[in-house]
């Protein structure tokens, strides 16, 4: 249940096992004490691209996505915006002059990692590549594939951690699976029914009728910050989400380090997903629009709940490139969701981050668990 801003002075870790591409090593930290966050789902990430030709090889041949349907229209046309699939998650590709690139990396997770590389190791002696560079490395004991696309924004797959499992506190005979792996978004298959209305797009992009993605979804979207700011973006997720987050100094590169859960939690803090704040030393891009989208609690109290709350902080705004224009409780109830940008000091309102974040009730219309 999200709570009218409230403090914690304790919360738990959202993931047991990072490095700065999102594996942190922290047995010091405290046991887990929620079950589920407040936060259930991330659901996608927005991208500009200037061209979908790189974009669409990139991420359905390379990483192993999906084609949305409800965007492959697009694709014959060369224009408007598509959206590749993995499992519960998108990314929102809209053409635009200008590359958008998060600050930092993106961990995707697999069953297996063999065909991955496989595909990877394809394009070794070819000079057209869909992406820049490619390697292989150990994380923790965990191998881990680190793709860089044509933009600069950073991917890690890895193999996907054991699922979270709970007894159901109403029938304790039958488990709650976690959000991001009981549901999954739909895809354009090379079934005749999909090529005969979709035709090339299909025919390119479809797959089998009835087969997953091999990309299973997104496991967190971790962002470098300027120093001194982790803390203050913990207690921004606490007050306006009453989120589950930790702040901590990951020892492996003795950096400050904000973690924020999304989804099911284990006994050790590990969560379904993950948003990671790092402090850096480094020049930072001034922010370029790029945005997260999200659900937020269980029910339309705790969606209403967190947008009084962001009221509250002053920080719902509206983006003109969108059709939503919430700026109040009607509008947000009108539209199921609500936007914000600036991340604030909460004691004084001094904005410290940008990051939009497209905020969601689970009774929008897109919500897959219903």
């Amino acid at each position: 249940t999200v709570h009218n801003r409230a403090f914690h002075s304790t919360r738990t870790s959202s993931l047991n096992g990072l490095t700065s591409s999102g594996d942190i090593t922290s047995s010091s930290l405290p046991p887990a004490i929620e079950k589920t966050s407040t936060l259930t789902l991330l659901e996608h990430i927005n991208l500009n691209v200037p061209n979908h030709d790189y974009i669409l090889d990139f991420y359905i041949n390379v990483l192993g996505m999906g084609l949305d349907p409800r965007r492959a229209e697009n694709v014959n046309k060369g224009s408007g915006t598509v959206w590749a699939n993995c499992g519960a998650s998108q990314f929102h590709l809209p053409y635009g002059e200008e590359a958008q690139v998060i600050p930092g990396s993106i961990g995707l997770w697999y069953d297996d990692l063999q065909q991955l590389k496989g595909r990877l190791a394809s394009y070794d002696d070819k000079d057209e590549k869909p992406f820049v560079q490619y390697s292989m490395e150990d994380s923790n004991g965990r191998e881990t594939v680190r793709i860089m696309d044509h933009y600069g924004n950073i991917f890690y797959c890895r193999k996907g951690n054991e699922p979270i499992v709970f007894q159901n506190p109403i029938d304790p005979s039958q488990t709650l699976d976690e959000v991001m792996r009981s549901v999954t978004q739909p895809i354009l298959t090379n079934d005749p029914s999909d090529v005969e209305e979709f035709s090339s797009a299909a025919e390119k992009y479809g797959i089998p009728q009835g087969q997953p993605t091999e990309c299973k979804g997104i496991s967190y979207v971790e962002f470098l910050v300027p120093q001194k700011r982790v803390s203050r973006i913990a207690e921004f997720y606490d007050c306006v989400f009453d989120a589950t987050t930790t702040v901590f100094t990951d020892p492996a590169t003795e950096e400050d380090v904000a973690i924020v859960a999304f989804g099911s939690i284990d006994e050790t803090g590990r969560s379904s997903q993950s948003l990671i704040f790092r402090e850096t030393t480094m020049e930072l891009p001034p922010y370029d629009g790029h945005h997260i989208s999200l659900y937020v609690g269980d029910s339309k109290d705790d969606f209403e709940q967190a947008f009084k709350n962001a009221m509250e902080a002053q920080v719902v705004w509206v983006n003109p490139r969108f059709s939503d224009k919430v700026t109040s409780l009607n509008t947000a109830k009108k539209w199921k969701q609500f936007r914000f940008k600036n991340m604030i000091d909460m004691k004084i309102g001094k904005t410290y981050f940008e990051l939009e974040h497209e905020v969601r009730s689970v009774e929008h219309d897109s919500w897959l668990g219903k």
